[in-house]
């Protein structure tokens, strides 16, 4: 189950409990209980830190002849609990509360693309193409087993956190807009290119994006936009990049370029001494993707690592050998 955040007709929002469930080769959503305007007010208060949900709502869930407990109305709720309480509640049992990830995951690569673009900048500040194919499974585990309308209002969740001033540099990215431009500075200065190309080039992504069978499996059908795209037209055409000093870029670039740790020559691994240190021959380790070079890698620095009883050198060339051969698979 999940809460749907609606738009209402007087500016407030409307709230939905939603569930995901299977049918054939996709996933759709439902509605379970409309929740109105208001929520709390399906939230007891006995007294002191103690709270439950109106179990009249658990009842009319179960008349659907789906199972719902406390717990799984709790973390629907949570948002809309009293502060105090939920400040008692986010110290308590933390590490109980953390996520679980199941042993198998979805491949990658079965997810749409703009799902995984939003994904890796939420996560990591960025979209860098070079990453993509190094990224392993478990860290897309969010998407798997969702409707499209449960994916959209995780995302809508995640993306209330952006700064006005993120949301332009966000849309660029997610939407892959650097694409259309040859300029050496359109991934790290998009604020610079010709705004009214950007525009006509947004446009035409959204609306490839809209017709997206694959992307929109198990959805409704809508006329027009969807309203699930409506939000990024907004966010691109509301908001600007903002202004960025090219001497403070170019001295913070400097600065974290000199960052990286760059070990003596004696430590250096060529090619033949990294296929030795990885167990393979050349060639083998020539045709190794990143996840497959990383899975090695892994598995070797266990045997080597000095708290195991390994040989520190080994463990220093071994790790620098890894980091190398990760960055030229990654630029090829």
């Amino acid at each position: 189950m999940y809460l749907a955040r609606l738009p209402n007709k007087n500016n407030r929002c409307r709230y939905m409990i939603r569930q995901s469930y299977a049918d054939g080769h996709c996933y759709r959503s439902r509605d379970l209980f409309d929740l109105g305007d208001d929520p709390t007010r399906y939230i007891i208060y006995p007294g002191g830190n103690s709270f439950y949900i109106d179990t009249a709502l658990q009842d009319a869930i179960a008349d659907q002849n789906i199972r719902v407990s406390q717990d799984d109305l709790e973390s629907i709720f949570m948002p809309f609990l009293s502060a105090r309480i939920r400040r008692v509640i986010d110290g308590f049992d933390r590490k109980g509360r953390s996520k679980r990830f199941s042993n198998s995951c979805i491949p990658a690569d079965t997810f749409h693309l703009f799902d995984r673009y939003r994904m890796h900048y939420l996560k990591l500040g960025q979209v860098d193409h070079r990453d993509l194919g190094c990224t392993p499974n478990r860290f897309y585990e969010n998407l798997s087993h969702k409707s499209r309308d449960e994916i959209e209002c995780d995302f809508m969740k995640a993306e209330r956190f952006l700064k006005p001033e993120e949301q332009a540099r966000y849309t660029y990215q997610i939407f892959d807009l650097q694409q259309y431009f040859n300029e050496s500075y359109a991934y790290s200065h998009p604020e610079g290119l010709d705004q009214h190309r950007m525009d006509g080039f947004f446009v035409k992504t959204l609306c490839s994006l809209n017709r997206d069978e694959s992307f929109w499996m198990g959805s409704d059908a809508e006329s027009g936009i969807r309203r699930h795209l409506v939000r990024y037209a907004v966010m691109y055409f509301d908001n600007s990049f903002p202004s960025r000093d090219p001497f403070r870029d170019f001295l913070d670039d400097f600065i974290n370029r000199h960052r990286i740790h760059r070990p003596p020559e004696s430590v250096q691994v060529s090619l033949a001494e990294s296929a030795r240190l990885f167990g393979v021959t050349v060639d083998e380790l020539k045709e190794m993707d990143c996840r497959a070079l990383t899975r090695q890698y892994r598995k070797l620095a266990l045997r080597h690592h000095p708290d195991k009883g390994g040989d520190p050198e080994t463990f220093v060339k071994l790790s620098e050998a890894h980091q190398k051969l990760l960055k030229r698979k990654s630029r090829n």
